[in-house]
C-alpha cells in the first residue's frame, strides 16, 4: 500500500513539474481533425510535396488510395487503380511533378517472358486522367524468380524521371542495365545501355541523383582486388576508394572520377548537387592508419572536371566522442580503445542528405544506427519454437554545420535513445531548417529534457508513461536547447518522424498515432 502511494506522489510530482518544462514558444503545432483507420484507411507512405500541397499513399483492406492534403485539409483522396487489361499490376513508385502525379507500375507476364513497366498520369488539382497506362520499357525474363528490377529515381524540380533497368541475374556475365531519362509527360529523352567499369564484387553503389539537367551522378566504392589489399594494408593505406560515375545521354560511357584526399580514410559518404552545380560531398573520415571515425570533411567538386575546389575537415576530440557518455561508459569505452591500442572511436552513423542553407551554407547529419536479431527457442508439449526478433537501434544525431565558402564551422551531438523491434516505425527524427536554426523533432522520454553531458540518456518506450516528442533547436553556434513540443494532455500522441516532410513555406506536415486513431498536423516554427 505504501509503495502504491509513494508511486502516486512521484507520478503527481512529476505531472506538477511538466508545465515549467513542456510547450515549447518556438513552434505552434495545429491539428487536423482525429481519423480512423476503418474510415480513412491506414497512412502508408508521403509520396512528396509540391506548393505546400502533401501528397499521401492510404491502404484500406487490399485497395490503395492517393490522398491530397492542402494544409490540413483533405482536397480528395482517390483509389488508385492498377488493374490493366484485367491484369494486376505491382505499384514501383509515385512520382510527384510540378502539375502531375506520376504512377509507375509494374506487371510480369508469363506467356512473353517479359517484365514490363508502365506509367498513368494524372491532375494534381482533381487526379483526373491525363493520359491512361502506356508501356514505358520492358526487360526479357524466362523466369518469374528473377524478372530484374527497376528503380525509379526523380530530379529535385520532378522535371526529370530516372528509370534505372537492372537486367536478370546471369551467372558468370557482367551486371548490365540500362538507364532511361524521361520527362513529366513520360516521354523519353535518352535511353543508355552500360556496364558498370567493375566488377559486381569489387564495386558497391552508395547512392545516386538525377539532376535537373537530365544526367545521372552515381558515387561507389570500388575495393581493391585481393592481390592489392595487402600491399596497401602493410602501408597503412585504405583497401578502398570512393567513384564518382556521372552518365548523360550523350554517350553510353561514364566518366570515372576517383576521390582522393591524401590521408583520410573516408569511411561514409553522401553526396549533393548545388545550385552553382558543383557537386558537394561530405561524410565521415578515420585517420591514417585507423579505420575508425575520427571526424567529418566537406568536398566541393567542380562539375565538369569533378576536380577538388575545396576541402575542409573537423576532427572530433575524445570529450566530443565521450560526451552524452556516463562516466562509468566513457571509462569502458577508453580502456576498450588502449586495449586495441586505437583511438577512441564513434559508433556506426547513417549519413542523411545534405541540407541545403538559404546563405549558402549546408548542414550534414548522420544518425548512429545499427540492427541485430535475437533468438528465442523454447519447448512446449513436445514442440520446439523458435522467435527471431529484430531489434533496430536508431541513438545520437550529428549536426555538422557547413559555412557558406565550404569550411567547417562546428559539429555538435544531439543525444537520444531508440530502440524498437520489429519495425522502427517511430524512431528516427524529421528536420526543419528556417533562417539561421535547425529544428529537429524526435519521440523521446521526458527525462531526457535537461541533460547534461555525463548524464545518463534515458531509452524512449512507445508505451511508457514519459514517452514525449521533443524538439530539439540548433542555434547558428551549435548551442542546443531541447524542449517538449505539445502541450501535457498531448503526452499520448508518438510521431512517424520519418514521414513528416518539411514543406515550401517552411512549416513540417507531420502524422501522429494516438491510441487507435491518427492526426495529421503542421509545425509552424518562429
Amino acid at each position: 500500500m505504501l509503495a502504491r502511494a509513494l508511486a502516486f506522489l512521484f507520478v503527481l510530482a512529476f505531472a506538477l513539474n511538466l508545465p515549467a518544462q513542456v510547450k515549447t514558444t518556438r513552434a505552434k503545432v495545429d491539428w487536423g481533425p482525429d481519423q480512423s483507420m476503418k474510415d480513412g484507411g491506414a497512412f502508408q507512405e508521403l509520396l512528396g510535396e509540391r506548393n505546400n500541397a502533401t501528397f499521401l499513399l492510404m491502404a484500406r483492406k487490399k485497395d490503395l488510395f492517393i490522398r491530397r492534403m492542402d494544409g490540413l485539409k483533405m482536397a480528395w483522396q482517390k483509389p488508385l487503380d492498377l488493374e490493366l487489361d484485367k491484369r494486376d499490376l505491382i505499384l514501383q513508385r509515385v512520382v510527384i511533378t510540378q502539375r502531375e502525379v506520376v504512377v509507375l507500375a509494374s506487371y510480369y507476364d508469363k506467356g512473353t517472358n517479359e517484365n514490363s513497366l508502365y506509367g498513368m498520369r494524372f491532375d494534381q488539382e482533381s487526379f483526373a486522367p491525363v493520359q491512361s497506362a502506356v508501356k514505358l520499357t520492358s526487360i526479357p525474363a524466362e523466369k518469374q524468380s528473377n524478372t530484374g528490377s527497376f528503380s525509379i529515381h526523380s530530379s529535385p524540380d520532378g522535371s526529370k524521371i530516372l528509370v534505372h533497368v537492372f537486367f536478370p541475374v546471369e551467372k558468370d556475365v557482367a551486371s548490365r542495365s540500362r538507364m532511361e531519362m524521361y520527362d513529366p509527360g513520360m516521354r523519353l529523352l535518352w535511353s543508355q545501355e552500360h556496364v558498370l567499369p567493375y566488377d559486381s564484387d569489387e564495386f558497391q553503389v552508395e547512392s545516386q541523383r538525377v539532376d535537373d539537367d537530365g544526367s545521372v551522378v552515381t558515387l561507389g566504392v570500388k575495393y581493391a582486388r585481393k592481390s592489392e589489399k595487402r600491399a596497401l594494408k602493410r602501408e597503412n593505406k585504405a583497401t578502398y576508394e570512393y567513384h564518382l560515375l556521372t552518365l548523360t545521354g550523350e554517350s553510353a560511357q561514364m566518366e570515372d572520377h576517383p576521390i582522393v584526399v591524401g590521408d583520410k580514410f573516408l569511411q561514409d559518404m553522401t553526396l549533393s548537387i548545388a545550385k552553382t552545380g558543383d557537386i558537394l560531398c561530405a561524410g565521415l573520415y578515420g585517420n591514417q592508419g585507423s579505420f575508425s571515425v575520427r571526424g567529418a570533411f566537406f568536398l566541393r567538386l567542380d562539375r565538369a572536371t569533378k576536380r577538388i575546389l575545396h576541402e575542409s575537415y573537423k576532427p572530433f576530440e575524445d570529450d566530443f566522442i565521450t560526451s552524452y557518455m556516463t562516466e562509468r561508459q566513457a571509462a569502458k569505452a577508453r580502456k576498450k580503445a588502449e586495449r586495441k591500442e586505437e583511438e577512441l572511436e564513434l559508433p556506426e552513423f547513417q549519413l542523411h542528405d545534405i541540407v541545403h542553407r538559404d546563405d549558402g551554407g549546408a548542414v550534414l547529419l548522420a544518425e548512429q544506427y545499427y540492427m541485430y536479431t535475437t533468438t528465442h527457442t523454447s519447448s512446449m508439449n513436445g514442440q520446439t519454437y523458435t522467435t527471431t526478433v529484430v531489434h533496430y537501434v536508431y541513438n545520437d544525431v550529428l549536426v555538422i554545420n557547413i559555412s557558406p565558402v565550404g569550411d567547417i564551422e562546428w559539429a555538435v551531438k544531439v543525444p537520444k535513445r531508440q530502440h524498437t523491434t520489429g519495425a522502427a516505425t517511430f524512431s528516427g527524427f524529421a528536420l526543419n531548417v528556417k533562417g539561421d536554426k535547425l529544428y529537429l523533432v524526435f519521440n523521446d522520454s521526458g527525462e531526457n529534457l535537461f541533460l547534461k553531458p555525463g548524464d545518463k540518456v534515458k531509452q524512449f518506450e512507445v508505451t511508457g508513461e514519459d514517452a514525449l516528442v521533443v524538439l530539439a533547436t540548433v542555434d547558428r553556434n551549435g548551442e542546443v536547447a531541447r524542449e517538449a513540443l505539445f502541450s501535457p494532455e498531448r503526452r499520448d500522441v508518438i510521431l512517424r518522424p520519418m514521414d513528416c516532410v518539411e514543406l515550401d513555406n517552411k512549416d513540417m506536415f507531420i502524422y501522429a498515432s494516438r491510441k487507435n486513431d491518427y492526426r495529421f498536423g503542421l509545425i509552424t516554427f518562429k
